[in-house]
């Protein structure tokens, strides 16, 4: 049987999610042999500056697509949210398996929910997404940059006195921390970031063996939603740093597709639900939507 060798960061939530895939692969594979091979990302190195001002584009991937292309490791592991929608030349997004709750989730020990926090107070985010929806959600609140890992992040809300902390509510379910959340919050309100909750497997092209490994482990409808989202993402051509949310998801028998922009304080704000048989077509809707409604024009202003 093939050895496969898995990239991963070495954080604990991205080993979590590695070797989640280590697990799939190996039940659907019997006797396939794994390795994980860990690497920081420029992301990881680079800690006291907010995500926006370092600017680049894939800030937690680029080294994991190096050795991809290094023939170092044969599957990327990533949080496809941190995924870019434009890959290297050669290097492609192969598939995701069944997705987590893509809500982001709001942590305090002052208030039970978003809706109590007065004006005034003060919330840690390092996602200008989460701070321009909670910005037009909420007036008058204050934010601090917040970065790290779960305990990194947990620490900083204790030691600050803050009201409240954003984070994605799966990374804490995975790590089996969600005794800290207060409130999953509405993703038809405080739209997800593109594909959140999901992990996504970037492989070379032109690796067929390794293709058909991770067809077995990839949900279809997991896929079909990450993939509408992705689009508009790319159609907007925003970035990880840029405030942005699509999320599709199949309930009744339909698809539903809500899409958000805003400027980082919430003054302007362009959102939109679409419901149909095709998160797709829902996508294409949604883009030709925004796009006609100004969406490019307000994201060059950020």
């Amino acid at each position: 049987m093939m050895k496969v060798r898995l990239g991963s960061r070495k954080s604990p939530l991205a080993l979590w999610q590695t070797r989640w895939v280590a697990g799939l692969l190996e039940e659907a594979h019997p006797g396939l042999e794994i390795e994980v091979v860990t690497m920081d990302t420029i992301g990881d190195k680079i800690r006291d500056v907010p995500l926006p001002k370092i600017g680049a584009k894939g800030l937690f991937t680029q080294e994991l697509e190096q050795a991809l292309v290094a023939d170092e490791v044969d599957m990327a592991i990533h949080s496809l949210k941190d995924l870019p929608t434009s890959l290297p030349e050669g290097l492609k997004f192969q598939g995701a398996p069944r997705r987590a709750s893509p809500a982001d989730a709001f942590i305090s020990t002052k208030w039970k929910s978003i809706e109590e926090v007065p004006e005034g107070a003060v919330i840690g985010t390092g996602s200008m997404r989460r701070q321009a929806q909670i910005a037009y959600a909420k007036p008058g609140v204050r934010f601090e940059d917040l970065r790290g890992n779960i305990d990194t992040r947990l620490r900083k809300l204790h030691e600050n006195g803050w009201d409240g902390i954003i984070m994605a509510a799966a990374a804490l379910h995975r790590l089996e921390a969600q005794e800290h959340v207060a409130e999953e919050m509405d993703v038809a309100r405080f739209v997800p970031a593109v594909s959140q909750g999901a992990v996504g497997i970037e492989v070379r092209e032109g690796r067929p063996e390794v293709d058909a490994l991770i067809e077995a482990i990839v949900c279809p409808e997991t896929m079909e939603a990450v993939l509408a989202e992705r689009h508009f993402l790319r159609a907007l051509e925003g970035g990880c740093s840029v405030p942005l949310g699509a999320h599709a998801h199949k309930a009744g028998g339909a698809w539903h597709y809500h899409a958000w922009v805003g400027l980082p304080d919430g003054s302007e704000v362009i959102e939109g639900h679409y419901s149909g048989p095709n998160a797709a077509e829902l996508a294409h809707e949604a883009v030709a939507d925004f796009e006609g409604r100004g969406a490019h024009e307000l994201l060059e202003r950020v």
